[in-house]
């Protein structure tokens, strides 16, 4: 078995998603340096928050990041030694905590960072948590429809965030600006779904927030990995902790090309890859691709056990 760790992104989380971290006594320690590292009880912060809170940058960077981490320290013990972490947005950071280059603390601290330096770069696009920086464009689509969304895009000022495998991208800008784009009579046709993102992730507009974030990270204890970890803006191996100060600050003002990602784990022979989740986006895009690789997230199992037992019969 040629294992991939996938890291989520932003837009699955739900207001159930944490309960279990909550609950379990094997969480008492994170849930401590979590504490810690808000300023208050996390669980009650959390109880605290309604839907719109949940999905506010700062916020919802924090809980995604809580329950990776938590999520991966429960399941290290049962799973293969991984060849490689993939890390999709905010999870790219998280894949760097995942192949050994930071601890807990260190993460949770360093995500904290990022949404604040990003928060404040772009506070004034989406006044209101929620308002939509982010616009999905599904599917492939003809030249003419190409053609339109080139002139809406650049007459709206949005600029391509991500670029997903089967022809999918995600577009980013001011949440007045998505606005007029999904608004717009020329691009009517198509299969758009307006994202949850309160910032404009990976486009120029957080141009600001890159060399800030990168003074913190040069700051931190990074590490060189253990194993190595996807670069989100190019598909490529980075295997020391410099590649980390390069390109984590990088992707916050330039598009990802995560079709490029899946290109390369699919170059490494990966046949098997898990999502930690919250949610199976990953899992199911890798899954959809040339058929090579067997995905699947945390979320679908069960139980822990489950999730030992599925990669168990994979080897």
């Amino acid at each position: 078995m040629r294992l991939a760790i996938l890291c989520s992104g932003q837009a699955g989380q739900h207001c159930r998603m944490l309960d279990e971290f909550l609950a379990a006594p094997d969480c008492a320690e994170l849930r401590a340096l979590a504490s810690a590292e808000l300023g208050q009880e996390v669980g009650a912060w959390w109880r605290g928050l309604d839907v719109a809170d949940l999905f506010a940058n700062t916020n919802a960077q924090f809980a995604i990041a809580l329950y990776q981490i938590a999520t991966w320290a429960r399941i290290a013990p049962i799973v293969p030694r991984p060849v490689v972490v993939a890390g999709y947005s905010l999870g790219e950071v998280l894949a760097w905590h995942v192949a050994g280059a930071l601890d807990a603390a260190q993460t949770l601290r360093l995500v904290r960072t990022r949404a604040a330096l990003m928060d404040q770069v772009a506070g004034h696009l989406a006044p209101e948590a929620g308002a939509g920086c982010m616009v999905l464009w599904r599917g492939r689509s003809t030249p003419a429809m190409r053609a339109a969304r080139e002139r809406a895009v650049a007459a709206h000022g949005l600029s391509v965030a991500i670029h997903r495998p089967g022809g999918d991208l995600v577009l980013g800008g001011p949440a007045t600006a998505v606005d007029a784009f999904v608004a717009d009579p020329a691009v009517r046709h198509a299969d758009l779904k307006r994202l949850q993102v309160s910032v404009p992730s990976h486009t120029p507009w957080l141009d600001e927030a890159v060399a800030p974030f990168r003074d913190a990270l040069a700051a931190s204890p990074l590490a060189d990995p253990a194993m190595p970890v996807l670069a989100g803006i190019d598909g490529s191996l980075l295997r020391r902790r410099d590649d980390a100060l390069t390109h984590l600050p990088a992707q916050l003002s330039r598009p990802l090309r995560w079709d490029w990602c899946q290109e390369t784990l699919t170059s490494l022979g990966v046949d098997v890859a898990l999502e930690l989740g919250p949610g199976n986006d990953l899992a199911k895009l890798l899954e959809s691709g040339d058929g090579s690789t067997t995905a699947r997230a945390v979320d679908e199992f069960g139980s822990l056990a489950a999730v030992g037992d599925w990669l168990e019969a994979r080897r």
